[in-house]
């Protein structure tokens, strides 16, 4: 289940503007998760895997991530 939610996030944070280019604020991040009803333990395990895989990366800045470009072909699926 962790990866179906990892890519169900993935793509939620796609399709509202997040690319390789962009990275995002955890809370903007935490906000697209709540509007696809990722929550608790099931938001924190979709992010954990989705870091683990390299979906996702700590940005430069304190508290942002950016999108991989890996993670930008799985949220294009």
């Amino acid at each position: 289940m962790d990866r179906a939610d990892a890519i169900r996030l993935l793509q939620a944070l796609a399709s509202a503007g997040m690319d390789t280019r962009a990275p995002r604020t955890n809370v903007w991040i935490d906000k697209r998760a709540l509007e696809i009803g990722l929550e608790g333990g099931q938001f924190v395990s979709a992010l954990a895997y989705a870091g683990s895989e390299g979906w996702l990366a700590d940005a430069p800045r304190r508290d942002w991530t950016s999108l991989t470009r890996a993670g930008q072909a799985i949220a294009r699926r």
